[in-house]
C-alpha cells in the first residue's frame, strides 16, 4: 500500500499523541461518597466544585505512565494485555513531550521520549503476535471487521449517517466523507453526516450482504452512494472475497438472526486526576474486565486497543501489504473512535501517519507516476487480469445489484451508483470495452441514479495512487464533484 513516511520529530510526535490521547476528559477517579455529596452541594449552591485531584506535572505523569507500562509488561500475555501496555507508553511519551521548552527537565525528557518510543515499538510487536479480539464474530476479512466495528461505534457516538458510502477498496480510498460533508455545507445543502463503509475486495454480493442482511433498519442511512467500478460487477470471475465471507463465523451468526453489536455504553465522567491506580493485569476474564475499567484514568480514549494489519491489494494491483503495517485502533463506543497507523520503517527508523479516519476513509498520499510505478509493479493487461477474466454481466453480481436496488426502493432510501475514475494506464482495450458496456447497461436502469466518472480524469495522474485507486487528492475531487452534481437529491436536515 502506498505510504507517506516522515521522521517522527517533536512536532509530529506531539500531533500523533494528541490524536491518540485526546484531552483527558473521561477518566474514572476514585471518589468516595462524602466527596461526591459535597460536590453536589457546592454545585447546587451555584459555586464551582473544588478540584478533587492534586496538580501533577507532565514529567511526573510521564514517569508514572512509563512505570505502569513496564509493570504491566511483566505479566502481559494476551493481545488485550499488550494493547494496554501500548497505551501506557503512548501516554508516557505524551507526558514527556508536554514538558515546557524552558524547563530544566526538557533535555532529559526528550531523551526519555526516544527510550519510550523503543519500548512502544516492542509492545506493538508483542500486541500484533496474537489475533485481535472482536466484540462480535469475525467475517474473515480484516477490513470488514475493522470497518464494521468503526461503523457501530460511529452510530453509538453520533447516530446513523445521513449518507453511507459503500463499495470496494476503490470506495474506501476514493470518496472522502469529510470533504463531502464540507462541500455540501458550503453549498447550503445542510450539515450532513457521511460515513465510508468501503471494504477491501468488496463485490456486488458483499455490498448486498452489508445493506440487506448485516445492518438493521435503524442503522441504514438516508442516502446510499455505491462507489465502485466495472470489475465489482463481473459475475464471471471467482468471488473469493464473498466466499471467505460466506464461510465466516460472523456470516453464520447473521444468517441465524444474530447481528453484531457492541457492548453497552459505559457512563462518562469528567474529572481527571492522571494518577495510576494500584492494579495489575489479571489472568481471568472477569478480572481483566475490571482492570480495564479501573485504569481508565488519564485520557478520553478507551483502555481497549488493538493492533491490526491492513491489506491492500487486488489482482491488477498485486502489491503485498507490508508485514510491518500496524493499525492502532480505539474500541470505545462512547467517543468518536480515533485510528492511528504506526508503520516501522527499518532503514531510516521513520513512521507513517496514513490511517483510516473516524469516518471510515483511508487517505492515500502517494501520486501515481507511470514512469516509476512500473519499475516496481507488474503491468497487468485486462486480458490477463483475474478481476476481468472471464467476464460476464449476467450472474450473481448483477443479481446482487438488482437486489440492492429493490431493497433501497423498499426502504425508501435513494441509491446513487458512481462509476469511479481510472487512469489512462489502467484503461486498455479490454477494460475500455467493459466500461462502455457497463455504461450502456446502467443508463437503462430505474430505481437508482447512475453517475459515470470512469473516464473523467484519464490523464490526471495526480489524482491517483496507482492505476485504479485514487489518492486523497482524487478522493477530495470526487467529493466536490458529487456535492455539485444536479442529479443527486441530498437528504434534507
Amino acid at each position: 500500500m502506498p505510504k507517506l513516511s516522515l521522521p517522527l520529530n517533536s512536532a509530529a510526535t506531539i500531533a500523533l499523541l494528541l490524536v491518540a490521547t485526546g484531552c483527558s476528559q473521561t477518566s474514572l477517579p476514585k471518589l468516595n461518597i462524602n466527596n461526591n455529596a459535597n460536590t453536589r452541594n457546592v454545585v447546587a449552591n451555584g459555586q464551582n466544585p473544588p478540584s478533587v485531584c492534586p496538580p501533577i506535572s507532565p514529567f511526573t505523569k510521564g514517569i508514572s505512565k512509563a512505570n505502569s507500562a513496564a509493570t504491566l509488561a511483566q505479566t502481559a500475555q494476551s493481545q488485550q494485555d499488550w494493547d494496554l501496555v501500548v497505551l501506557r507508553w503512548v501516554q508516557a511519551i505524551e507526558g514527556m513531550q508536554a514538558v515546557p521548552q524552558n524547563s530544566p527537565k526538557r533535555a532529559f525528557a526528550q531523551k526519555k521520549v526516544v527510550e519510550y518510543l523503543k519500548a512502544l515499538n516492542l509492545a506493538q510487536k508483542k500486541a500484533s503476535s496474537t489475533p485481535p479480539s472482536l466484540p462480535f464474530a469475525s467475517f474473515n476479512n480484516q477490513i470488514f471487521d475493522e470497518q464494521l466495528l468503526l461503523y457501530l461505534s460511529y452510530i453509538a457516538t453520533v447516530g446513523p449517517p445521513d449518507v453511507l458510502i459503500v463499495g470496494s477498496s476503490r470506495a474506501l480510498v476514493g470518496v472522502d466523507p469529510r470533504q463531502l460533508e464540507g462541500q455540501l455545507a458550503n453549498q447550503g445543502k445542510g450539515n450532513l453526516k457521511v460515513f465510508n463503509f468501503g471494504i477491501n475486495g468488496a463485490t456486488g454480493q458483499m455490498v448486498a450482504f452489508q445493506l440487506r442482511q448485516l445492518l438493521t433498519t435503524e442503522q441504514l442511512p438516508k442516502l446510499i452512494i455505491w462507489a465502485d467500478g466495472v470489475r465489482s460487477f463481473n459475475s464471471g470471475r471467482v468471488d473469493r472475497t464473498y466466499q471467505n465471507l460466506a464461510s465466516s463465523p460472523g456470516y453464520q451468526m447473521v444468517m441465524a438472526g444474530n447481528r453484531p453489536t457492541l457492548p453497552p455504553t459505559v457512563p462518562e465522567v469528567n474529572q481527571d486526576c492522571g494518577a495510576i491506580p494500584d492494579s495489575t493485569i489479571s489472568q481471568t476474564t472477569t478480572e481483566k474486565s475490571e482492570t480495564s475499567a479501573n485504569v481508565a484514568n488519564s485520557s478520553n480514549t478507551s483502555e481497549e486497543w488493538r493492533i491490526a494489519r491492513v491489506p491492500f491489494e487486488t489482482s491488477s494491483n498485486p502489491e503485498p501489504s507490508s508485514p510491518e503495517l500496524l493499525l492502532l485502533t480505539q474500541l470505545t463506543g462512547t467517543t468518536t473512535p480515533q485510528r492511528l497507523t504506526l508503520v516501522k520503517n527499518a532503514p531510516d527508523n521513520s513512521y507513517s501517519t496514513v490511517a483510516i479516519d473516524a469516518n471510515g476513509f483511508l487517505p492515500l498520499e502517494s501520486r501515481f507516476n507511470p514512469s516509476t510505478y512500473y519499475q516496481t509493479h507488474p503491468r497487468v493487461a485486462g486480458l490477463y487480469d483475474g478481476d476481468y477474466q472471464p467476464f460476464s454481466f449476467s450472474g450473481p453480481q448483477w443479481n446482487a445489484l438488482n437486489s440492492v436496488r429493490a431493497f433501497a426502493m423498499q426502504q425508501q432510501v435513494p441509491l446513487v451508483l458512481v462509476n469511479l475514475p481510472v487512469s489512462q494506464n489502467y484503461l486498455d482495450w479490454e477494460r475500455s470495452r467493459r466500461e462502455v458496456q457497463f455504461e450502456k447497461l446502467m443508463r437503462g436502469q430505474t430505481g437508482l441514479t447512475f453517475i459515470d466518472m470512469g473516464r473523467l480524469w484519464l490523464n490526471q495522474n495526480q489524482y491517483f495512487a496507482d492505476p485504479s485507486h485514487l489518492n486523497r487528492y482524487g478522493a477530495a475531487a470526487v467529493a466536490s464533484f458529487l456535492a455539485s452534481h444536479p442529479n443527486i437529491s441530498w437528504p434534507q436536515k
